[in-house]
């Protein structure tokens, strides 16, 4: 059972690789220009993160305090456990790998999230160091893992996968609207500028309708 899980972590990662690279591939010219489209928002960070620093108010701080926690790593672990082993003990493989779904979104979108914060090493905001300033190639300081957002990439990892437990409009808007409250609560508390939140917004989306897609394949082949 847990070797079967492991497997599909695996070729979903190679799926995810695969995939971006055809897609960029097939369209080489929309790619381009939706990477200068980011590139440019570069530009708009610091406008942003000013806005945001005039609308502080107890009000804000309860509301994208919720946003903190909904990024944090308890609710999607704890997700994780009580599906998964709950899916076990009640011998329910539906239940069981809808746990796994989350767990496989979380480990796959936080490896790619990871890996790039270390590569680029951006600096937080708070830093005072500019929305341009990187310290490449690095594994902390936290002051300059910045880009992308890990918490963001958390709360859209989950969102995205149990968003897809069901086939309703009203039970999908909820969850992305709580991970849409995460990415504007770490602009709102300084710690990520607009581009953090997006890239980490979309890798994480990305990761997770793979999950769910190469889940119901697997579903329909056994």
């Amino acid at each position: 059972m847990l070797k079967k899980n492991l497997l599909n972590l695996y070729e979903d990662a190679k799926s995810i690789h695969f995939s971006f690279i055809g897609l960029v591939k097939r369209n080489i010219l929309i790619s381009t220009l939706i990477l200068i489209v980011y590139l440019s928002i570069f530009f708009v960070d610091p406008i942003v993160r000013d806005w945001f620093s005039k609308i502080h108010n107890n009000f804000f701080d309860f509301v994208f305090n919720i946003g903190h926690w909904y990024g944090k790593p308890y609710l999607t672990f704890t997700s994780f456990l009580l599906l998964y082993i709950g899916g076990i003990l009640f011998s329910n493989n539906r239940i069981r790998e809808s746990g796994w779904k989350i767990f496989e979104a979380f480990v796959l979108s936080g490896i790619i999230v990871t890996v790039i914060k270390s590569i680029l090493g951006r600096w937080r905001p708070y830093t005072e160091h500019g929305n341009f300033a990187f310290y490449f190639l690095t594994f902390g300081p936290n002051d300059h893992l910045s880009l992308p957002s890990g918490d963001v990439a958390i709360a859209f990892a989950f969102s995205t996968v149990v968003a897809g437990f069901f086939d309703n409009k009203a039970w999908k808007i909820f969850w992305f609207s709580m991970a849409v409250l995460t990415a504007l609560g770490r602009i709102y508390h300084d710690q990520h500028w607009l581009t953090d939140v997006i890239l980490a917004a979309v890798i994480s989306t990305c990761v997770g309708n793979v999950v769910n897609n190469n889940s119901r394949v697997n579903s329909e082949l056994t």
